[in-house]
């Protein structure tokens, strides 16, 4: 049976809003991936957004996450690289490294994908390939289910420390937005915290953030001319939680200072944007919504995705 597409926010469940977000977000934002900052103009993006409406890598993995949330599956590593590796086969996207597109498509079974790293080559991947699908995730109900959830899935790819801490960090956003309807703010001040793993450097590169609040120069320090990079996951975790906190409560304005904050601008807007349209205060332009792409994995598919998501961990504060 064919949904109603609304674009009245309102109309989604939050689990729906959420997929929606990430995939709106990432699609608008990777017409801009890895440029620059400066060279980065949104005048008319919207009205071309028709033409390259379709989402990559980051909400693929984040699919890949729920279905196995949403399955009767036991949340083990062999499970998770199964789930991944499913959603890569029957609808290939791009944006995937280059290693990471290699594990998907030249492992026979699960046991074959992890096998593909050593332990000291996890334990030196930083990047932001784990943060990116986490945010499914601070769907569990317990917080201590969300940090070591994140923490598996992070660790079949992405074991050093900042992407553990990113992950678990990003996870626990979506958590603390979904179940206890919480200002992001409030959510963000403290964040620090609550997540494992941290280094000195990272916790201090936090809180220098929590207190300045939207500084583009202290987010991004030494990459301020090139933008967020998909190296540096804590990185990616300093730029989620400076634009949540100063734009979140405004999903459009969020998105749009995602991409021009440059660099991984699809991944950092797909989450931005997700998180943002758990709770939206304020609406999306109706081109987003009404634009983005209706294949077979498209709108329909996010909105059921994270109805069956929102249905098997209902939110705790229903007020």
């Amino acid at each position: 049976m064919n949904l109603c597409i609304s674009p009245s926010l309102a109309h989604y469940s939050p689990g729906a809003r959420l997929f929606l977000g990430m995939a709106i977000g990432d699609a608008f934002g990777a017409r801009f991936e890895n440029n620059t900052r400066d060279i980065i103009s949104l005048i008319g993006e919207e009205e071309t957004y028709r033409d390259a409406n379709r989402y990559t890598d980051d909400t693929q993995m984040a699919i890949g996450i729920a279905d196995l949330l949403i399955s009767e599956d036991i949340f083990t590593a062999e499970n998770l690289a199964q789930s991944l590796m499913a959603a890569y086969h029957r609808d290939p996207r791009c944006g995937y490294s280059h290693l990471t597109k290699t594990m998907l498509e030249n492992s026979a079974n699960a046991q074959e994908f992890l096998r593909t790293l050593s332990e000291r080559e996890r334990t030196q991947r930083k990047s932001d390939g784990a943060a990116m699908r986490a945010l499914p995730i601070g769907f569990l109900n317990k917080t201590n289910e969300v940090i070591r959830y994140a923490s598996q899935s992070a660790n079949i790819t992405h074991a050093h420390p900042d992407a553990l801490a990113a992950t678990v960090g990003i996870a626990l956003i979506a958590h603390d937005r979904y179940h206890h309807h919480k200002k992001f703010q409030e959510i963000i001040v403290t964040l620090p915290e609550k997540i494992p793993y941290l280094t000195t450097p990272a916790r201090n590169y936090l809180d220098n953030i929590i207190h300045n609040k939207w500084n583009p120069e202290i987010i991004l320090g030494k990459y301020l001319n090139y933008g967020v990079p998909y190296t540096e996951s804590i990185i990616l975790l300093g730029a989620v939680m400076a634009l949540l906190t100063e734009f979140g409560e405004y999903p459009h304005q969020a998105l749009l200072e995602s991409v021009k904050l440059g660099g991984d601008t699809d991944t950092t807007a797909c989450i931005v944007l997700g998180a943002s349209l758990l709770y939206p205060s304020n609406p999306l332009p109706d081109t987003l919504i009404l634009g983005l792409e209706n294949g077979i994995f498209g709108i329909e598919y996010l909105i059921r995705l994270g109805n069956e998501l929102g249905k098997k961990f209902p939110p705790a504060n229903n007020n």
